[in-house]
């Protein structure tokens, strides 16, 4: 435990990223500097230079119990942020919210928030809620849906003739609520085309040697026209068995996944996946031009202000242009004003991938 309560004090000391600032952040990371967690840190970092931020980043690591202590200890430091960005990781943000009862921070939450069971319970207890101020979320069904749709769509241009889409799902796991709003997505849009069927739909845990594997079982036993992954590692998995078993992927089985990542996008190139969905890492950074923008104008009778965007496909038709845009993930070359409110005088958010790129200055 004194291990432990070092290494939070390092990186409180280490994480902040002190500047001339117009208001100040604190976020607390439930992951670290890598993968999909380090991706929303560094756009959040990219924000922050553009929008006049004093950001700091404290990092749980995905251990249990991090994200509290690491709160806790904040708190205890003194000398308090504007704001926190926290996260309903596991489901923990009602402890967060427990100890920020009474503090001067207004609270936005990121990528999870509260669920309305965690917001009764609160409230019965009479934990005051009037510091969050927002959240902003991604819409994963509708994501879902347009994987779904770009396969049937694929398919059908691929074979005119056919009378019958065979669909393979493989999904997350049985709990995750990102997973199970793109598995929502996926249903209704099987329900929206009657010539598809749903072959099998199989929790694969975001795993892509679970997807390999799971994949190989069901075309062992039976034929599949297109595989839906829940995202691009589990496409991948998919696409790697079918490989193995003498197919040809894009052709012989289509592909769509989730996440934009490096191999999802090479995979979309390469004609093998009808797109990778995503951009949600960006949210680090589209959580600060919210709170810029709640910042300069008049926060009276705040309520919660819950935003739900729309990610973006990446597919034949803009890979090429991001590639040359942003495929450095260079995100220094955002201008990150350009999505404020308070700065542009717009009404509502724009964080589609065609708005980055517009906004990537190149």
């Amino acid at each position: 435990m004194i291990s432990r309560f070092f290494w939070i004090g390092f990186y409180l000391v280490l994480a902040s990223v002190a500047q001339a600032a117009d208001f100040r952040v604190t976020f607390v990371n439930p992951g670290n500097e890598t993968g999909f967690w380090g991706q929303v840190s560094q756009t959040m970092r990219a924000a922050a230079e553009d929008l006049d931020v004093d950001l700091e980043i404290l990092n749980a690591n995905r251990q249990p119990y991090a994200m509290e202590e690491l709160l806790q200890q904040r708190l205890m430091a003194g000398d308090l942020p504007d704001y926190f960005i926290l996260v309903n990781e596991n489901e923990a943000a009602a402890r967060l919210v427990q100890l920020m009862a009474g503090k001067s921070s207004k609270v936005l939450f990121l990528l999870n928030k509260l669920t309305p069971k965690q917001k009764g319970i609160l409230e019965s207890r009479g934990i005051d809620l009037s510091s969050i101020i927002a959240s902003i979320v991604p819409d994963n069904e509708t994501a879902g849906y347009e994987m779904a749709q770009s396969l049937f769509a694929r398919a059908r241009v691929l074979d005119p003739d056919k009378k019958e889409i065979r669909l393979l799902a493989l999904t997350g796991d049985v709990s995750t609520p990102d997973g199970l709003h793109r598995e929502l997505g996926m249903e209704r849009a099987v329900a929206d085309n009657p010539d598809v069927t749903l072959v099998r739909e199989i929790p694969v845990d975001w795993n892509c040697d679970q997807a390999k594997a799971r994949t190989r079982d069901v075309l062992g036993r039976t034929h599949v026209d297109v595989i839906w992954g829940v995202d691009d590692a589990v496409a991948l998995g998919a696409r790697n068995a079918v490989e193995e078993l003498g197919l040809k992927p894009g052709k012989d089985v289509l592909f769509a996944g989730l996440n934009w990542s490096r191999d999802g996008m090479d995979a979309v190139r390469n004609g093998e996946m009808t797109m990778t969905h995503g951009g949600h890492f960006f949210a680090g950074a589209w959580s600060l031009v919210m709170l810029r923008d709640h910042f300069f104008k008049s926060a009276q009778g705040e309520v919660f202000v819950d935003v739900l965007f729309k990610m973006s496909p990446i597919n034949s038709a803009n890979i090429d242009q991001y590639r040359q845009l942003l495929g450095d993930e260079d995100w220094g070359k955002i201008d990150f004003r350009r999505f404020s409110k308070s700065d542009t005088g717009r009404s509502s958010y724009d964080f589609s991938a065609e708005a980055i790129m517009k906004a990537s200055g190149s």
